[in-house]
């Protein structure tokens, strides 16, 4: 840290105004315990407001594994999240503002300006304007002209997704979140690169057709003419797909059966009994299912399982699937239920429209 730090406790801040620390930072465990919106094993994300009322987030990484120690002594993902921000700023894409980060040993903070009145665009699109063809339209030009600038500026991102761009609740704007390990090349990018930037189309696979997402893929400016657009998106899909086969499927698939909740499904415990709940597809908590809502059929231990399994790599592939299980009860004496979608508004409630 070179320009405006300051040192608060063990702590060194890079940040523009140090007043967007106040109060908050010095009773921030008592913040961060009340006002934590979500929390992974090493990393928690809590809402806090300085003094002036501004209102910010804060993602506070504590590394836990000596791996994880050493790659933040080297490495801090707060100071690369905000080296990227800056660069994406810089480059004319719309991005969150991040003020500041501070390091304290291997700890790290990131803070991040709240943009009012928006929501990620996975749920955005498949919530807000599922059926709303004008508003679907505006949304996929809106995403082309986004991944345009990329191209334009010569700029990858790894890690853009659906869930690392906000959209106005009216559809008007979008901004990059989240924008790690964004870097500027010299030439232009390179093929694989470009479909790397491809993926939150890519994402709506299923939900496009392959002549809208060529169509939306070419306005970007990334294809050099409406060949190389289709190519690109046939690319980007199998690369896609061969992703989650090899390798997110096989890594996280314990953890829809395993007892601990995940983006794809939680777990609600009732004394000794335990039901696996699906999330939906934009990754947020469905009621628990009951009889207004589901049919429940009881099976073998083996039977739910497959079942429950088979609907998460249908519904990560955009497969279709015959029935959607919105849960699965694993109770103490051996029993199995499996309760699945009664309605087509239970159906399009988890997000999936087959």
């Amino acid at each position: 840290m070179k320009d405006n730090t300051v040192t608060v406790g063990e702590w060194e801040w890079c940040i523009d105004d140090e007043t967007r620390l106040v109060p908050w930072f010095n009773i921030y465990p008592e913040v961060e315990e009340k006002y934590t919106l979500r929390a992974a094993e090493s990393t928690r994300l809590f809402k806090v407001q300085d003094s002036q009322k501004r209102s910010y987030y804060v993602k506070h990484d504590t590394p836990s594994s000596i791996k994880e120690h050493l790659i933040a002594w080297f490495s801090s993902r707060a100071r690369n999240l905000y080296e990227s921000a800056q660069l994406l700023r810089e480059a004319g894409i719309p991005c969150a503002e991040y003020p500041g980060w501070g390091k304290s040993g291997t700890e790290s903070m990131i803070l991040s300006v709240e943009i009012p009145d928006t929501v990620n665009a996975l749920e955005y699109w498949f919530r807000i304007v599922p059926h709303n063809s004008a508003l679907r339209r505006e949304f996929l030009s809106n995403l082309s002209d986004l991944i345009g600038l990329y191209a334009r500026k010569n700029i990858v991102q790894e890690d853009l997704t659906l869930e690392n761009i906000l959209v106005r609740s009216n559809g008007s704007e979008m901004f990059v979140i989240n924008p790690a390990e964004a870097e500027k090349r010299e030439e232009e990018l390179s093929r694989q690169e470009k479909i790397a930037l491809l993926r939150p189309f890519v994402e709506m696979r299923g939900e496009i057709s392959s002549d809208s997402a060529t169509i939306a893929i070419l306005e970007s400016g990334i294809a050099e003419d409406s060949l190389d657009a289709s190519d690109l998106w046939h690319e980007a899909v199998d690369k896609e797909e061969k992703d989650i086969e090899e390798n997110y499927w096989p890594e996280n698939s314990d953890k829809v059966i395993l007892d601990d909740s995940g983006p794809l499904c939680r777990i609600v415990r009732d004394g000794e009994n335990v039901i696996h709940v699906r999330n939906t597809i934009w990754h947020a908590e469905l009621p628990l299912p009951d009889d207004s809502t589901s049919i429940a059929e009881e099976m073998s231990e083996e039977e739910a399982e497959k079942v429950w399994m088979d609907s998460f790599r249908a519904q990560l592939l955009r497969q279709q699937f015959p029935r959607i299980p919105l849960s699965w009860e694993r109770r103490s004496d051996g029993t199995n239920i499996v309760r699945f979608a009664a309605t087509v508004d239970s159906i399009l409630d988890c997000g999936f429209d087959q």
